[in-house]
């Protein structure tokens, strides 16, 4: 907490209001520089440290500030996977947490891929933060949870005339139940998890009791719908509207909102990978004793809205940060560079969406042969087809234009690998119908928008729903579809609305050509989140897990490329497409650097069409 110093003694008067300015980061995923360890070059983008100076401009402007941050921020980025491995051992704190530390953060709460790695290295991170670090609806079946749910921080404010207050502020904090689903194959039953609003509307009651003056929610949930469910992944504006709850920060889903200032507003969502600032500012106001909110504004800051003060201005004001960084940086920078192999071919995905590229048939690949050798001492289940479902983790969306794979061909090292295969899900194999895959693919279906067919002479129709999360585009090798772009989506970008609709999937058929029937029996290598349903693919639930791996994909996929005698040469097989509409044109958003691969959007038909006021690059397609 910043605060204004006191010249004038504890305060009196009910009527001066005091200002406090909340400020918060979420879905960081580990970065911590303004640094793509994938490309191993920067990348002024992202990182703690390119928003940590909208932090450090935003706390010079009110006397009284908070700082918090809303989870998911030790995994998604190679500098969790260096922690892990090289530096855990060594007893270095987690450098996420040794950063915000010395940033002065005051309150954090937990995201559901904090747990990727397991309890036992999320506890030893937890270890290491200065700052508490709350959760309320995950706990430990067994022993006590190494996070709370709940706390109170007292805090000395200023009024506005420079008087100073004590005021408690209790903070809770929530992330999705699904959780105990998404992590089943690491975490086992060691943990127990709770409904979010359900959770909250305890938590809230029990702060109030213990005297708290606000509340504020630290929800590692996207906004959701207005009306309560069970079992919601995206709760945060139900939470937002529950008896006293007095500000939302929410996150989960790496949206941005509101995008610009609101008057009224309590909720705030920061985007990802420090993306944004979020900022609540609220003017309080001390009446018989109690203290009463009497005016809000929320609004986001992107880091590039201006140049701020520069990492150099950050470093002055918060010195202990330089040897974290410089240490850290370079273990993880010798992390990421140990050789693994060679590839013949680049290894992009800003075509995936179209047509099945070199970037996730390695995966394909990869996580096929694993699952062979998983399959050699299951006879039961030897006569059923093998199928690999995969997707390009980095592919635009949310992520915007830059986010992308794009290795040239060449030497391959464990930042590819990390590139190619971002988390660390576990390789399972579901038994699954036809019927099953259908509603699969349908899902997956949901990234195009619907095109009216019009003919060569229309105007091309957008084709592409950036707000679809592109790790939901699963291509499911060793089978042949097509998808009618002629009818609407069967769910909405975000999966958790299903419309009563035709569907999209056409031709579903063998790889000999044979169709698919409903009561057809497959097996799918996959990874642990969608067979526990992640992305909001029931079917995937729904269906039998026959086999679970202690390793990896990534683990996969780095054995594929390590043991290869010769440079890797993925052959992606020509197994999807779309069904024609009178070749109507439509426009295909793809990463600008997609216009360096001239040779690969002419085979599959594209006419370039520049650069987008989106910052994506067009192509045009005849369908």
């Amino acid at each position: 907490m910043t605060l204004r110093s006191n010249t004038s003694g504890e305060a009196t008067d009910d009527a001066v209001p005091v200002h406090l300015r909340v400020l918060a980061t979420s879905d960081l995923h580990a970065h911590l520089l303004p640094f793509n360890y994938y490309r191993d070059q920067p990348d002024p983008a992202v990182g703690l440290m390119r928003v940590a100076e909208r932090i450090v401009a935003e706390r010079a402007g009110a006397a009284n500030t908070l700082l918090l941050d809303n989870g998911d921020t030790l995994q998604g980025a190679p500098l969790g996977d260096a922690w892990l491995d090289d530096l855990r051992p060594t007893g270095r704190a987690h450098p996420m947490f040794a950063a915000m530390n010395a940033l002065g953060y005051d309150a954090a709460t937990l995201g559901n891929h904090d747990f990727d790695f397991g309890l036992e290295a999320l506890e030893t991170a937890l270890g290491t933060a200065e700052f508490p670090v709350i959760l309320a609806n995950v706990r430990r079946r067994q022993g006590a949870s190494r996070w709370p749910s709940r706390v109170i921080l007292t805090r000395d404010v200023a009024d506005t005339a420079g008087n100073t207050h004590d005021l408690r502020i209790g903070l809770v904090g929530v992330a999705p139940p699904q959780i105990a689903k998404w992590g089943r194959a690491r975490l086992g039953d060691t943990i127990e998890v709770t409904d979010i609003a359900d959770t909250v509307a305890v938590e809230v009651a029990a702060l109030h009791r213990e005297g708290a003056d606000l509340v504020i929610v630290l929800a590692h949930s996207g906004l959701g719908a207005e009306h309560p469910e069970p079992g919601m992944e995206n709760a945060a504006t139900v939470v937002a509207a529950l008896p006293g709850v007095d500000a939302v920060i929410a996150g989960h889903s790496h949206r941005v909102f509101p995008e610009a200032e609101t008057t009224g507003a309590r909720i705030v969502q920061p985007g990802a990978f420090g993306s944004h600032l979020g900022r609540i500012d609220l003017t309080l106001a001390r009446q018989n004793g109690v203290w009463a909110i009497t005016g809000s504004t929320a609004r986001t800051f992107p880091i590039s809205e201006r140049p701020g003060i520069g990492l150099r201005g950050v470093l002055r004001r918060h010195p202990g940060l330089r040897p974290i960084l410089w240490t850290d940086h370079r273990a993880v920078r010798h992390y990421t560079d140990r050789p693994l192999g060679q590839t013949a071919v680049p290894l992009e995905t800003f075509f995936s969406f179209l047509a099945p590229c070199a970037a996730t048939q390695i995966v394909a690949d990869a996580q096929r042969h694993a699952a062979q050798e998983l399959l050699a001492d299951r006879p039961d289940l030897s006569g059923l087809p093998l199928l690999s479902a995969v997707a390009p983790f980095k592919s635009g969306g949310r992520g915007g234009p830059g986010n992308y794979t794009d290795i040239p061909a060449g030497p391959l090292r464990l930042r590819n690998a990390a590139d190619l295969y971002i988390y660390p899900n576990q390789l399972c194999i579901l038994r699954m119908t036809g019927a099953g895959i259908v509603a699969w693919l349908e899902r997956t279906a949901s990234l195009f928008r619907q095109i009216t067919p019009l003919g060569p002479d229309a105007t091309p129709q957008p084709m592409i729903d950036h707000a679809f999360a592109g790790y939901n585009f699963d291509r499911i090798e060793g089978l042949g579809y097509r998808f009618d772009l002629s009818q609407p989506p069967r769910t909405n970008a975000e999966g958790d609305e299903i419309f009563n609709t035709p569907g999209r999937v056409r031709d579903l058929c063998h790889a000999d050509g044979r169709p698919v029937v409903p009561e057809d029996t497959f097996l799918i290598v996959t990874n642990s989140y969608r067979a526990a349903g992640g992305g909001h693919f029931p079917a995937c639930a729904e269906a039998e897990t026959v086999v679970t791996s202690p390793a990896t994909v990534r683990d996969a996929v780095i054995e594929a490329i390590a043991t290869a005698k010769h440079p890797i040469t993925p052959r992606p097989t020509d197994h999807f497409g779309f069904t024609p509409l009178g070749n109507t044109p439509v426009l295909f958003e793809t990463g600008p650097d997609a216009a360096a691969h001239a040779e690969r959007a002419q085979a599959l038909g594209l006419t370039p069409l520049g650069l987008q006021s989106s910052g994506f690059f067009g192509f045009r397609l005849d369908l």
